[in-house]
């Protein structure tokens, strides 16, 4: 049975072991990233060599600072899956938005697992929790196509669909924005 819970202080190290371990076996290209690419503002990297240090550094401190959130899943005392969900306007490569709105992005599953449902789990969790936490709505750009892809990282648009998300507007050929209204 897979048990979600938040990111925090106390879990840290079990996310960054799952981030330098099982987390790319299937994607390589992504390892060493600790889930930094959408909070790093273009300006604040440019000319800095993003390495898996670097990354795993500023991983640390923006947990530390409350400005990394997201949701782990757990089999016992394994992490075997990881989903990106914070405030919107903290994912600084994205488009700003309403400070009542979160954000969804960034599902990472340990190849065993997927397939099995995490992604729908931790989908569903982060929707409840943030939820609880007052936010009106939920943003995420699943890929629109619904086969494996190495890239698919963003979640398919099936499992946001079966949750209630509706489609705002394509984002480009390979995905879309889609909305959850969230209720307290």
């Amino acid at each position: 049975m897979v048990v979600i819970r938040p990111l925090s202080e106390t879990n840290r190290d079990a996310f960054l072991d799952f981030m330098a371990t099982k987390a790319f076996e299937t994607n390589p290209k992504w390892a060493g990233c600790y889930c930094q690419f959408y909070l790093d503002a273009q300006v604040d990297v440019e000319g800095i060599e993003l390495t898996a240090e670097r990354n795993r550094q500023v991983a640390c401190d923006r947990i530390a600072a409350g400005k990394m959130k997201g949701y782990l899943a757990y089999e016992g005392d394994e992490v075997v899956g990881w989903v990106a969900a914070n405030k919107g306007n903290n994912f600084a490569q994205l488009e700003q938005t309403s400070e009542e709105t979160a954000r969804i992005l960034c599902f990472v599953i340990e190849p065993q697992h997927q397939g099995q449902g995490v992604a729908t789990a931790l989908l569903n969790f982060a929707i409840e929790d943030l939820s609880s936490q007052g936010f009106k709505s939920v943003e995420a750009a699943p890929r629109v196509d619904e086969g494996f892809s190495a890239s698919g990282y963003r979640g398919k648009l099936s499992m946001f669909a079966a949750t209630g998300f509706e489609i705002v507007t394509p984002l480009d050929e390979q995905h879309v924005l889609v909305r959850r209204k969230l209720t307290a």
